[in-house]
Parts: structure tokens; C-alpha cells; sequence
């Protein structure tokens, strides 16, 4: 996947709520130098954008009426650690989903074939992609960002999240009902081995995970690297719980 625009260099100074980030930028060319942001991701950001000074990447927000808080740029990546960088912004991980899926080298299932995105299922819930296989059986796909590491650990969720143990019940009851189901870690960093369930975020949610594997949803990882221009397929990561 690759940006439209480059991103803008900056540096993070404070997070007001969940969605608002006051920025530093790096060369503000003619504007105020500390801008707010757009933060698209409602999680803590714990282990990528928690402190004051870290390295943070920007890319411009076009006119929109769907743009209430008038934000000129939103949060893309950050750079916690020298030479590491995250993709912070969730809605890229559905993009990511596809080449992460069906790429002829790389892909975890490149004979698939992809029907729609935003799939309805249950009643207040909407799953990320439909796919279907070469054997006709429809695959729902939930992706899932993550963005929370603990040693050589990505983790999910880096906050209670309710929606996602409903998404794991939800898939769960699509194949009883004879389809397949799989979800999705998309992790966004390259400092990563694995991927587990974050258990003192949510314990509950390793329990949902537990009973969705064991109902027969599919659960697998895989890691994208960001840079200044895009993200780049590594590969699978093991799912450990």
C-alpha cells in the first residue's frame, strides 16, 4: 500500500480525548509550526505514541464536509524506538488486508478471491471483507490493527474493547452456520515475533479468542514494515494463545 502524498515530518507533543493530537511540525512552511491533528486510532497508543518528543508522520487531510474538527493533517505513523516505525492509523489495515491475503508470494491465501468490504453480520456489526475460496466456501474476514508491543510481542487490544469480543462471537456464529471466518492481526511495525491477546488489557477478550478457535475461526497474523512511502509485506507472524 502506498501513501497518496508524502508524509509530513513532526514531533508529538500531547493527546487531548482520543481523537485529537497537538503536533510540532517540522517545517511548517508558512502555517503555525503546532498544529492539531486528526487521530484516527481510539486506543491508548501504549508503546508508540505515549510520551512527549516522539518522531510522528502526518498526512494532509483534504477539505470535508465530514471533517467537523477542520484537523489539516491526521496521524500516520509514529517512530518510538530509532529506526522503528508504526503504523498508527487503524483504517490502513483493512487496505492492508488484501496484499497481505492474496499477494502470489507473500499472501496467506493468494487463491482466494475478494467479493466486498464491509460486510453486514449479526445485527450491529460489520465485518471488514467476504472472500471466497477455490473450493466456493465464504471466508468473513475481520481485520484487527495492532500497534502494541511488549518485547518481541505485538499485542491486542491496547484498550477494553468490547466491539471486538462481539466481532469474535459474531464470526463464531457464521461458521455454524456453515460458512468459514477468520480474523486477521495486522500488525504495523517490523519489531514484532508474534502476536497474543494483551492479557492484562482484556482478559476477556483471550477468553472470546479461546472460544472462537475453538467454534473454528481461523486466527492468523502478519506484519507490515511502514516507511516513508507505504507499508511492505514481511510475512506471516504466529498467533500465540
Amino acid at each position: 500500500m502506498r501513501y497518496d502524498l508524502p508524509l509530513l515530518p513532526a514531533t508529538f507533543l500531547m493527546r487531548e480525548k482520543r481523537f485529537s493530537v497537538l503536533a510540532r511540525l517540522s517545517d511548517s512552511s508558512g502555517i503555525s509550526p503546532e498544529v492539531w491533528c486528526h487521530c484516527p486510532n481510539p486506543g491508548r497508543l501504549t508503546s508508540c505514541l505515549d510520551r512527549p518528543g516522539i518522531p510522528l508522520f502526518l498526512s494532509p487531510v483534504s477539505p470535508n464536509p465530514k471533517n467537523p474538527g477542520g484537523f489539516l493533517f491526521r496521524t500516520e505513523q509514529s517512530e518510538p524506538l530509532p529506526g522503528i516505525r508504526v503504523g498508527i492509523n487503524p483504517n490502513r489495515a483493512n487496505a492492508l488486508a488484501l496484499p497481505a491475503l492474496l499477494d502470489p508470494e507473500k499472501g496467506l491465501c493468494p487463491k482466494w478471491r475478494h467479493e466486498s468490504s464491509e460486510v453486514a453480520l449479526g445485527e450491529r456489526s460489520r465485518i471488514d471483507h467476504l472472500f471466497s475460496d477455490e473450493q466456493g466456501s465464504r471466508w468473513f474476514v475481520e481485520v484487527k490493527s495492532v500497534t502494541y508491543r511488549e518485547g518481541e510481542a505485538a499485542l491486542f487490544p491496547d484498550a477494553v474493547s468490547e466491539r471486538a469480543v462481539r466481532h469474535l462471537e459474531e464470526l463464531s456464529r457464521q461458521v455454524g452456520r456453515g460458512d468459514r471466518a477468520l480474523l486477521l492481526f495486522v500488525v504495523g511495525r517490523g519489531d514484532c515475533r508474534v502476536v497474543a491477546p494483551a492479557d492484562r488489557v482484556h482478559p476477556a477478550y483471550r477468553e472470546a479468542l479461546v472460544r472462537a478457535r475453538a467454534a473454528g475461526v481461523d486466527v492468523r497474523g502478519v506484519a507490515f514494515v511502514p516507511d516513508d512511502v507505504g507499508f511492505t509485506l514481511v510475512g506471516e507472524l504466529p498467533v500465540v494463545f
